[in-house]
C-alpha cells in the first residue's frame, strides 16, 4: 500500500512540474508581447499622446504614459511570477528525486541561480 502512495505522490509532483513548465511558457509569451508593445510605443507611436489599448474585451484610449506604466508593472509582475515558479520547480525536482530513492545529488544542477 505504501508503494501505491509513493507512486501517487511522485505522479502528483511530476504533474505539478509539467504544469509549471507550461505556465512559464505562457507567462513568457505574455512577457514577449509586452516587450513588443513597449517597443511599438517608443518607436512607432512616439508622437502620440493617447493610444488605444485592449483591456480584456474592450478597447480604451488612454494616455501613453499610463499605458507604459501599466505594461512595465505587468512585466515586473510576470518576472517575479516566473522566478517564483522556477524556484518552486527546483524544490519539486529535489523532492521527486528523493521519492524515487535518490539523495538529491542528481538535481544539484537545477539549484543554479541565474546571474543578475
Amino acid at each position: 500500500m505504501e508503494f501505491v502512495s509513493n507512486l501517487q505522490q511522485r505522479e502528483l509532483i511530476a504533474e505539478d512540474i509539467l504544469t509549471n513548465k507550461n505556465l512559464i511558457v505562457d507567462y513568457d509569451r505574455k512577457r514577449n508581447s509586452n516587450r513588443e508593445a513597449l517597443s511599438k510605443l517608443k518607436k512607432d507611436l512616439s508622437e502620440e499622446k493617447k493610444v488605444w489599448v485592449n483591456l480584456g474585451d474592450m478597447f480604451i484610449k488612454m494616455p501613453k504614459e499610463n499605458v507604459e506604466t501599466m505594461i512595465k508593472k505587468d512585466q515586473d509582475t510576470l518576472n517575479t511570477e516566473i522566478d517564483d515558479i522556477r524556484q518552486s520547480m527546483k524544490e519539486k525536482v529535489v523532492e521527486l528525486e528523493k521519492l524515487e530513492g535518490g539523495d538529491g545529488s542528481k538535481s544539484r544542477a537545477f539549484q543554479l541561480n541565474a546571474m543578475k
